[in-house]
This record gives structure tokens, C-alpha cells and sequence, in this order.
């Protein structure tokens, strides 16, 4: 892995560090709890479950490309090619979304894609996704106490297919020689 430029030495504190450079003015969806949360929940479960670092950096970074408009070249330079690239495949890709930010396509549509990528992805990708999904589970969960069954707002889509698209991803992770097989956090939700 390509060290980054940094002053410390330690690519995961300057992972965090550009995380929550990247997201220190934003919040998650239907929350004013801090976005950097949502990244501090995936890098610590990749670390809790021993993933390689630069798995690791990856969920610090995940989303910025996608929600802070960091160019992927800024993760590339400072972090190397192995990290911009599970960055660049944690993100619906451009034909899914159109050039406003908006959606393209619909939230069935685009989750469908997301399912049949991952169940091809390699190890690395499926940990991040899974670690990914695991912290939006937690979420939903604190925001259907919350909200209750209007959580389902936020992506559109009903109860059942929200609940469709998280067994369906559990399937996927344990797809094919990359699988996760028996993932302890993976398989909690």
C-alpha cells in the first residue's frame, strides 16, 4: 500500500483526520448526529474484526466521494491506489445518478445493482460493504424508534423492501469464493 503524505505516520489517524475534515459540516440523513459517526462506526468494526488496513481506511473514507464531492484522485494521491479503488466501488455508479446529485434511477433499480455487484466483489469490498451496511442498520434501527414506520421515507422504498435489500446483501457477502462465509458482525443483522 502507498503511504500517504503525512506528518505522522499513521495512515488510519490521517484517514480519520481527512474524514472528518471531509464531513465536519454535515450530518446523516433524518439525524443531527454528525456524519464522521456514521465512518468511526465502519473503521472501528473492520478493525474489531481484524480487516487489512487499507480496508480499513476505506470505511474511514467511503462516502466522501459520493456526499462531500472529494475528488477520488485527492484519496488516490493520499492514499493510494488500493484505497481509491474500494472508495470508488462503495458508490452507485454514475448511470444510476444523474448529474444533479439526484437519482436516476429508482431506489429498487439501484439497490439491485448494488446486490449483484457485491455478490462478484472481492473480500476486501465485501467487508467494507458489509461493515457499511451493518452501521446503516444500526441506524435505521435508532431512527425507527424514533420515526417509526416513516424511516422508510428516507429511502423511498416500503418496510419490506428495505428488509428485502438487507437479506438479500447478507446472501450476497456469503456469495462465492470471496465470501465472508461466517462473518460474526455480518450475520447479527
Amino acid at each position: 500500500m502507498k503511504k500517504p503524505n503525512n506528518q505522522n505516520n499513521n495512515p488510519i489517524v490521517d484517514a480519520f483526520n481527512f474524514a472528518y475534515n471531509a464531513h465536519k459540516n454535515t450530518h446523516r440523513k433524518s439525524s443531527t448526529i454528525p456524519y464522521i459517526v456514521h465512518p468511526l462506526d465502519v473503521a472501528s468494526t473492520l478493525m474489531k474484526n481484524n480487516a487489512p488496513e487499507h480496508v480499513v481506511i476505506a470505511g474511514w473514507l467511503h462516502d466522501i466521494v459520493e456526499d462531500e464531492d472529494v475528488p477520488l484522485s485527492d484519496i488516490r494521491d493520499k492514499f493510494g491506489e488500493e484505497v481509491a479503488t474500494l472508495v470508488d466501488e462503495a458508490f452507485e455508479p454514475e448511470e444510476l445518478i444523474n448529474a444533479d446529485r439526484g437519482k436516476s434511477k429508482t431506489w429498487p433499480e439501484r439497490k439491485a445493482h448494488t446486490i449483484d455487484f457485491i455478490k462478484n466483489a472481492d473480500r476486501d469490498m465485501k467487508l467494507l460493504s458489509c461493515a457499511d451496511k451493518l452501521a446503516n442498520i444500526r441506524d435505521i434501527i435508532k431512527d425507527y424508534d424514533r420515526l417509526g414506520d416513516g424511516v422508510c421515507d428516507i429511502f423511498n422504498a416500503s418496510k419490506d423492501s428495505v428488509a428485502r435489500y438487507y437479506i438479500s446483501m447478507l446472501d450476497a457477502f456469503g456469495n462465492g469464493d470471496e465470501g465472508l462465509g461466517k462473518c460474526r458482525e455480518c450475520t447479527t443483522f
